[in-house]
């Protein structure tokens, strides 16, 4: 519908999993993400709405299967396609997530992940010497640590995916079917602290899900577009925009 200070028609949706489902249903066959390979013979990687919206449910899937139903949640990584996963994984289903800003020093990343009581963090593999330390102390609550990275000392996070495939096939509706408060918090933000210690904000679904109605009646986006991931995702407008970019299949390009 279009209101009446708006500059273009927009459907409104109550909460994220409404918005991603929504896209995910109409593109598709369309590519959701282009990432940049540095290491890889192919200079690019291809991902399509319906290979994302698969891996949002097998990761889900088995972190529910795992015990976080309605746990707390890290996510710490450079701007990368499996932050995305990780966060709609966690918040369209599981439970509270926990954006940590990527360039904390070690100590920070410590303080912030027992301040928030989590109860897993999801990491790129930059971050393993210092999970690895929390982990030995046992200074936090955390009980599961997964990388996002082959790596021998944690659970990798393709692992977790394969393990939801499995169960999705035998039928395993726990996060597909599970149904969203948009009112109850559901994401936790830290702010920058530049004057004292960095403050928790509790976010929920609405308020990421208004925030891109309101985008959407304001900026018309073709499905041509490119959108170059150059905030960090775990700033509030960072991952405001791409979700909003997502919801209107505009590629979503990860250098």
């Amino acid at each position: 519908m279009k209101s009446k200070n708006a500059l273009y028609e927009a459907k409104e949706f109550k909460n994220l999993k409404e918005i991603m489902q929504d896209a995910i249903r109409k593109y598709s066959s369309h590519t959701a993400f282009i990432i940049k390979n540095k290491e890889k013979k192919e200079k690019y990687t291809y991902i399509s709405y319906e290979q994302f919206g698969l891996e949002i449910n097998a990761l889900g899937s088995s972190l529910i299967k795992r015990g976080l139903k309605n746990k707390r949640i890290a996510i710490i990584s450079p701007n990368r396609y499996e932050w995305v996963v990780s966060y709609f994984a966690t918040v369209n289903g599981t439970g509270i997530v926990i954006p940590l800003d990527k360039g904390l020093p070690n100590d920070e990343i410590e303080s912030l992940l027992q301040r928030s009581h989590a109860d897993a963090v999801i990491f790129d593999q930059k971050y393993q010497e210092i999970m690895k330390q929390i982990q030995e102390t046992n200074t936090s609550e955390i009980k599961q640590f997964i990388c996002m990275d082959e790596n021998q000392d944690f659970t990798c996070m393709q692992e977790l995916i394969q393990e939801g495939k499995t169960l999705l096939e035998e039928g395993y509706e726990e996060f597909t079917k599970a149904e969203i408060n948009e009112e109850e918090m559901s994401i936790i933000l830290f702010t920058s602290g530049t004057t004292s210690l960095s403050k928790a904000v509790m976010l929920s679904h609405r308020n990421i899900a208004s925030n891109i109605y309101a985008l959407s009646m304001a900026e018309k986006v073709y499905d041509t577009d490119v959108n170059l991931a150059f905030l960090p995702f775990h700033h509030t407008f960072g991952s405001t925009a791409l979700f909003f970019f997502l919801s209107k299949r505009s590629y979503e390009c990860i250098l």
